[in-house]
């Protein structure tokens, strides 16, 4: 299975729209991989992980044709993550799809329908909201796709366990310390994971006064709890993403040091 970050930072980016903190000013030094646009993910050239505002800067940036992507899952839907405004254009006037175009289906939780319904009733069909219930597995582009509570905030936030049924990973962006509910799916099922990936926040902190949002600390913690409870295959790959500059640390030169 093939996963490419297109970007990998929370809300504000980095660095930040009208900020001059230190993380910031020394991201806008650096530049390279200490520029962060707001996360997404994109897995086997298909399926696409959240729709934010940054999407066709990702797409543009990387060389992605959006006629070829059918589908897309949202973990939850602030703007950062879901960003349906950008979804009204394949219409006459702002674009002219191809007649074979087979379409744009976003799943998720309850949640991303409303901001849709507009949209989609002026498609033709062509873009389409699926709801999925939590810890109900669903197929999507060839891959099985599980989604499990997060804790964030929002009404019905998502984290994600995808498989090709050969490798297993878990995407888990953005929530805190996962809930007990998703612990006991996680504890029930037992899922080997090949990679997981973490949200990281506050980057470099080791603890919070919050539960919506991890840190170092914490992503130690939930590794740890993984591994203890058998999940993590020999190897897997542990990957921290999702950063603020509010994070001690967190641009990417000063992070990967301490991580």
């Amino acid at each position: 299975m093939k996963l490419k970050y297109l970007g990998t930072a929370a809300a504000e980016g980095v660095p930040a729209l009208f900020c001059g903190c230190e993380n910031c000013r020394r991201a806008r030094e650096a530049g390279g991989k200490n520029i962060r646009s707001r996360s997404q993910a994109f897995v086997n050239d298909k399926l696409l992980i959240d729709y934010p505002c940054d999407t066709f800067y990702h797409f543009v940036n990387n060389g992605i044709d959006v006629l070829d992507i059918q589908s897309c899952i949202i973990t939850h839907i602030h703007s950062d993550h879901y960003y349906p405004n950008d979804m009204q254009y394949p219409h006459p006037g702002f674009s002219y799809p191809p007649k074979d175009w087979k379409g744009f289906r976003v799943y998720g939780s309850e949640d991303i329908t409303p901001p849709l319904e507009g949209i989609t009733a002026s498609s033709g069909g062509k873009l389409c909201a699926q709801v999925i219930k939590p810890y109900e597995p669903i197929e999507i582009d060839g891959l099985t796709v599980t989604p499990m509570k997060a804790d964030h905030g929002t009404a019905h936030p998502y984290i994600y366990i995808i498989s090709d049924g050969k490798s297993t990973m878990l995407y888990a962006h953005d929530t805190g310390i996962f809930p007990d509910e998703t612990w006991a799916y996680l504890e029930k099922t037992k899922p080997q994971f090949d990679l997981i990936s973490l949200d990281c926040t506050a980057a470099a902190e080791e603890e919070l006064n919050y539960s919506a949002h991890m840190c170092l600390g914490r992503n130690r913690r939930v590794r740890d709890r993984m591994k203890e409870m058998g999940l993590l295959k020999p190897g897997c790959h542990q990957v921290l993403n999702h950063f603020s500059h509010n994070g001690p640390q967190s641009n990417y030169d000063d992070f990967c040091p301490v991580a």
